[in-house]
């Protein structure tokens, strides 16, 4: 029988092991994961009403006319060569599918979508975190999937956020299904506080959900929509790891950080008040931090 000085030195070799692991298996699914990047640009700004379109009682005559273009919100993932509408996620299987999946062809110009080189580089990092933790912790088996695809997902949805100010619904919309099906495989794992950390996620998603929408509803130029309809898969996984008071923490760090941030580079003259400034980042990175400690994030 091993003493636990003699343990160490070995769980200190699985842990490398595992971080080494999953780093490749990261930088691997980064690099698809990546291409989802250029797929996505800015939403479309609404189009101002030109003086001469104005009766003189003030109406537009543009909204009299229905053939009038309207905003119609964010354009779809389209490829950034041929500009086609790429439905989501079914263009998937053209971008992995055999023969296809590395080199990342368009369905339709059969161009190479680029990646990003930040997304394989950040995903592997992380997910080398991730698994280093899961070893050190002695995470169940099914804790550690959804911690992963938090990190799938995440990544490049916050370079998308950080390069366009835009939180696209294809990938926050796909993230739900699959992050609640693998905390429900989670919760439901014998354990003694499984099913009591399934109802602090559910309370907790519901309860940041509200926060981020009553904050849009104050002030809707200061809070983007998107970030309210991502506050609940962040409020899901910070209270599935550390409870309501977590998932209460975690957004009080995104804010604080954003915030930091924020005047830094407004000191630096890199930002403007008048200047957006994304939130999505914050929020996915103290949600990551908040599961990779197991507890609120608290002094």
């Amino acid at each position: 029988m091993l003493l636990p000085s003699e343990l160490a030195p070995v769980l200190d070799t699985v842990t490398a092991l595992a971080a080494l692991a999953f780093g490749v298996l990261g930088v691997l699914l980064g690099r698809v994961c990546g291409r989802l990047v250029p797929l996505f640009g800015p939403a479309r700004p609404t189009p101002a009403v030109p003086r001469s379109a104005v009766h003189v009682d003030g109406v537009p005559s543009a909204l009299s006319d229905r053939s009038a273009p309207e905003d119609e919100g964010p354009p779809p993932p389209r490829c950034p060569h041929c500009r086609t509408d790429l439905p989501f996620p079914a263009f998937l299987a053209a971008l992995t599918g055999p023969g296809a999946w590395w080199s990342g062809a368009c369905p339709h110009c059969r161009a190479t979508v680029p990646g990003h080189a930040a997304v394989p580089a950040v995903t592997g990092l992380l997910f080398a975190a991730a698994g280093a933790v899961a070893v050190q912790q002695q995470w169940a088996p099914t804790d550690l999937p959804p911690v992963l695809w938090l990190v799938a997902f995440g990544v490049p949805l916050s370079v998308v956020d950080l390069r366009v100010m835009r939180l696209p619904d294809p990938v926050v919309g796909a993230a739900y299904p699959v992050a609640g099906a693998l905390l429900a495989a989670a919760v439901l794992w014998p354990s003694e506080d499984g099913l009591r950390h399934g109802a602090e996620a559910l309370v907790s998603m519901v309860l940041i959900t509200v926060l981020y929408w009553l904050l849009w509803r104050v002030q809707p130029s200061g809070l983007g929509f998107g970030d309210v309809k991502l506050a609940g898969i962040t409020g899901l996984y910070a209270g599935w790891a550390a409870g309501a008071v977590g998932a209460l923490a975690a957004a009080f760090w995104a804010f604080a950080a954003f915030s930091a941030v924020g005047m830094v580079l407004l000191a630096l003259r890199r930002l403007t008040r008048r200047q957006p400034f994304p939130l999505g980042p914050f929020m996915l990175g103290s949600t990551l931090l908040t599961v990779l400690a197991g507890a609120p994030l608290l002094p």
